[in-house]
């Protein structure tokens, strides 16, 4: 836009200004420029010869010549608050994240949605018209309106397995967050007024020690690390603070009792201004001691089955219309039969759905009631059917080692069982790629070979190294000392202090993985890297890595080699400390974490290490080696034993090394297929599992069930014939030999035969004892020997003796004989009686202290339980818990003194202000010990039986 001076010369002034704004709020601030700017109030108009005057424009660049009289007035939109930026970004994540998933598990189809009916108990409205009514999946907006209308925010979902909870919750996110932040293409304004949806898995929240806010904001922090800063801050408080989000909690039922009586106490704790959507099982939620305060509930409805034919016809293709026929006839002429109750959830009919969309497949056998006699039936071969379905041949892609869908469908079968059962093994629905190691053969088989290889890889640097030394053992440039022979191991110990800083420096668990950022903006990593640190945290990290340097500077101060030792802390322990703080430090991006894309961040992260800070490791060695006199042969020779030790410690023990050997040893069982998380992501595009951030799930708890369930063969039932008198069956009759007929007199009589006897069918063998399953099932503490119990109606005593001393210090022992190894591979001492005497110690001292706690006296243990409470002694100490004190009893890990004693046993949660026991009987997160007794979280049936008899409801089991 350009304007001139009527009366002044053209071109005899030029003024240009820079303006930058939109036009998307009516009201605004003033930006001005020329002369005699002053200060706009509400309701000013400017002179009328003015005519510099720009309203409600959008433009970016302002560009006006000649003379300029009076106040150029421009309009611009209010700022944006930082929280309602961070608020827009978060809701643009979760609604991309979220309509993947959608998209997935096939739920937005435009042509054939299913109608699932809810019936709908509303609270008290903040409007009218939100009473009792029905509510339908397929008209979502009525639910989202009705729940953001009510006073309290709080909605409860519930129904039977496979009823739609998941599915309505994942599209009731889609929906909010698509509402809050608007549609640009239709003109539709975002509402800000809407809190952004947060889709979580309950599994991840203990409840009886962190509250639900503190729990949201780890998550976002987690999950979301780049939103936007507000004051310097991630915003993940402040928008919890101000109820800018909406958890959406899934996975209620899926909980143990305890942990769901912690999450409904917890939620009726929180403040009423942060609501919540919570879905869980009816029969789950139905048998709670408690329920959920000012909160409305929807409950599942059953599929009709008028509206599961509609379903499937409309979402098969035309031409399989008349394949579908014999099952919609079976719905229409018996909707009360295997098949109709079967088809009465969407689970079953989304399988059903998915099983038959192959041409080869023919939907009709769904409706032979001589295969499929009964509703299990149905569903058994629904859930085997569609996993065929779901890995059908699909077209090919060169780029990837295996094209989508080419699985052999009895092996992904086998497969999926595998990870099924270690599911239902570990207790959770969460499969992690980097949990992989916890399988049993991996345990046996992943570390052991990590292990070996460290000490196969010392053994070959250092015959390397030898064949070194005995080359140029009379040259002068090769001079090598006994502290040479140990750069090793002093390499290994400072990559040790390196990889603990840095867990410490981001509040890392050790083989838990993250996002990381591209280290090759090294700028960016460290404010990322500056932003994910607290103050506690970064003066530990500073501690583990400046004392340690400092104290070997001090030392060196006064030797020789001061520069050596100068050099050797600042290239082999500083600077590899500052670059792996780059490569660690956590990503900046708004979307959540995928399982690929945590596994691709923790390989580049190896590699690099294995590229850049083992090098750098090995430099300093070097360096050490070359500035105390010695030659560049020798420097070589240090730089590849410090780079040795490097790798030893930050590679080969770093979660991907972990991840691979743990899947290369499953894989050559055939637990699972090489490509591992190619076969997952296939399995998720197939629609049988879900993502959860960087961790997948089955699809549904029952496909999950169903598989982990043990391969039963079902023997072939005896045929029956009707009798013809009764017309029920007769008894199978076994056939025997055939009687010879006997003649007296003119008549013939046939000689008396044997009763028939009924067919005895051969009863199956059983099952050998596992170890797995008698640690599991602990037998009564009667039956222990040593125990002895006395239980009646009024008490509850035991008696026993144990040991003094734990008996498991095997896994510590052996950790130090690993070390001890490692050195002695890397000093060469294999000959000599002093290194095997190093490896050899530990394991004879964990027989030691073996032999010692069994020869020390027992220590005498009594348990007693009544209605007045609970009374424990452990010799000479005891504690005594009344239940008017105690809030809660359940089984916890024991620790003693801060350590962990490996077992379990139960223990009470007290109400506050009541004292304390002994130190000794002091667990964790306001947890006191009762009694440690076994190596599982069970408990013996007939000690669980009296704290339900005598607890009065507190008893967690």
């Amino acid at each position: 836009m350009s304007s001139r001076d009527e009366h002044g010369a053209h071109g005899d002034n030029l003024f240009m200004d820079t303006l930058r704004g939109g036009g998307d709020e009516p009201d605004g601030q003033d930006r001005r420029g020329g002369r005699g700017g002053g200060d706009r109030r509400d309701g000013w108009q400017p002179p009328s010869e003015v005519r510099n005057v720009v309203r409600d424009s959008t433009i970016e660049y302002l560009v006006q010549a000649g003379y300029i009289h009076g106040d150029l007035v421009v309009n611009l939109p209010p700022p944006r608050e930082p929280v309602d930026t961070a608020a827009e970004e978060l809701a643009r994540a979760v609604r991309a994240q979220w309509s993947a998933e959608v998209a997935a598990w096939e739920l937005g189809d435009i042509e054939g949605p299913l109608a699932v009916r809810w019936l709908a108990r509303w609270g008290t409205p903040a409007t009218d018209g939100a009473g009792d009514r029905p509510v339908r999946s397929d008209r979502l907006g009525d639910i989202a309106d009705t729940l953001l209308g009510l006073g309290t925010r709080r909605l409860l979902v519930l129904g039977d397995p496979g009823s739609g909870k998941s599915t309505l919750l994942a599209m009731t996110v889609v929906l909010l967050a698509g509402r809050h932040l608007g549609d640009v293409t239709r003109g539709v304004p975002g509402d800000r007024g809407v809190p952004v949806p947060l889709l979580l898995s309950l599994e991840s929240w203990d409840a009886e020690t962190v509250g639900l806010r503190d729990w949201l904001i780890g998550r976002l922090t987690e999950d979301h690390p780049g939103l936007p800063r507000v004051a310097g801050a991630h915003p993940a408080r402040r928008l919890v603070r101000d109820g800018r989000v909406l958890p959406v909690l899934d996975g209620l039922d899926e909980l143990p009792g305890h942990r769901r009586a912690a999450v409904v106490r917890e939620l009726n704790d929180t403040a009423r201004e942060l609501g919540f959507v919570l879905a869980s099982r009816t029969q789950e939620y139905r048998t709670l001691a408690l329920r959920v305060a000012g909160a409305s509930d929807i409950e599942a409805l059953p599929v009709g089955p008028r509206d599961a034919a509609v379903h499937l016809l409309r979402t098969a293709d035309e031409g399989r219309h008349e394949q579908w026929g014999p099952v919609l006839d079976e719905l229409a002429d018996h909707p009360e039969g295997p098949l109709g109750s079967a088809l009465s959830t969407p689970l079953m009919i989304w399988l059903a759905r998915r099983a038959h969309r192959p041409a080869h497949t023919d939907p009709a056998r769904l409706a032979d009631r001589t295969r499929l006699p009964t509703r299990e039936a149905v569903e058994r071969h629904l859930m085997d059917t569609v996993i065929p379905a779901a890995f059908e041949p699909r077209a090919h892609d060169t780029e990837r080692l295996h094209a989508p869908g080419h699985w052999n469908p009895a092996r992904a079968r086998s497969w999926l069982a595998f990870l099924a059962r270690e599911l239902q093994r570990r207790r959770t629905g969460e499969f992690a790629w980097w949990r992989l190691n916890r399988t049993r053969a991996a345990r046996l088989l992943a570390i052991p070979t990590l292990v070996a290889f460290c000490i196969v890889l010392t053994e070959s640097v250092m015959a390397a190294v030898t064949r070194v030394e005995d080359a140029y053992s009379d040259s002068p440039q090769l001079d090598i000392e006994l502290f040479d022979r140990n750069y090793v191991f002093g390499a290994a110990i400072l990559a040790t202090g390196i990889q603990l800083a840095t867990l410490q420096w981001y509040g890392d668990r050790f083989w838990e993985p993250r996002r990381r950022a591209n280290p090759f903006k090294a700028g960016a990593a460290l404010r990322s890297a500056s932003r994910a640190v607290s103050v506690r945290r970064a003066l530990t990290s500073l501690a583990i890595l400046v004392v340690p340097g400092a104290l070997l500077l001090f030392l060196a101060q006064g030797t020789y080699h001061t520069d050596a030792f100068t050099a050797h802390a600042v290239l082999g322990y500083i600077l590899p400390s500052l670059v792996m703080l780059v490569i660690a430090a956590p990503a900046d991006t708004v979307d959540a974490a995928t399982p690929d894309a945590l596994l691709a961040s923790e390989r580049r992260a190896a590699l690099l290490t294995l590229g850049v800070v083992a090098p750098l490791i090995g430099l300093g060695t070097g360096a050490h080696s070359l500035l105390t006199g010695h030659g560049t042969v020798d420097f070589w020779v240090a730089f590849a034993k410090g780079m040795t030790g490097a790798v030893i410690v930050l590679v080969v023990v770093s979660p991907w090394c972990l991840w691979v050997a743990s899947r290369a040893w499953l894989a050559v069982l055939g637990r699972v297929p090489w490509s591992l998380m190619e076969f997952l992501r296939d399995a998720y595009g197939g629609g049988l599992l879900q993502r959860y951030g960087g961790t997948y799930r089955f699809r549904h708890l029952r496909l999950q069930e169903h598989l982990a369930g043990p391969p039963t063969a079902a023997l072939p039932a005896p045929r029956r014939q009707l009798s013809p008198a009764t017309g029920s069956p007769e008894p199978v009759i076994a056939p025997g030999p055939r009687q010879p007929f006997t003649v007296t007199g003119p008549q013939r009589h046939r000689q008396p035969q044997p009763q028939p006897q009924p067919l005895r069918q051969r009863q199956p063998a059983a099952p050998a004892p596992r170890l797995a399953d008698f640690l599991d099932n602990p037998p009564p503490l009667h039956e222990l020997p040593g125990y002895t119990v006395v239980s009646n109606d009024h008490e509850f005593v035991v008696d026993a003796r144990d040991r003094r001393l734990p008996l498991g210090h095997w896994p510590l022992c052996g950790l130090f004989m690993m070390l001890a190894a490692v050195r002695m591979a890397a000093s060469g001492n294999w000959d000599t009686a002093m290194g095997w005497t190093s490896v050899l110690f530990w394991p004879v001292f964990a027989v030691c202290v073996n032999v010692v706690a069994f020869l020390l006296p027992k220590m005498h243990l009594t348990l007693r339980i009544d209605h007045w409470g609970i009374t424990a002694s452990k010799g000479r100490r005891s504690a005594t818990y009344a239940w008017q004190d105690v809030l809660a009893v359940r089984v916890r890990q024991v620790y003693v003194r801060g350590r962990n004693q490996r077992v379990f046993g139960p223990h009470v949660r007290l109400r506050p202000g009541t004292p304390e026991p002994p130190r000794m009987f002091r667990g964790r997160d306001g947890w006191f010990l009762v009694m440690a007794l076994h190596v599982r979280e069970a408990t013996p049936p007939d000690l669980a039986a009296a704290l339900t008899r005598f607890s009065g409801g507190r008893w967690q089991g």
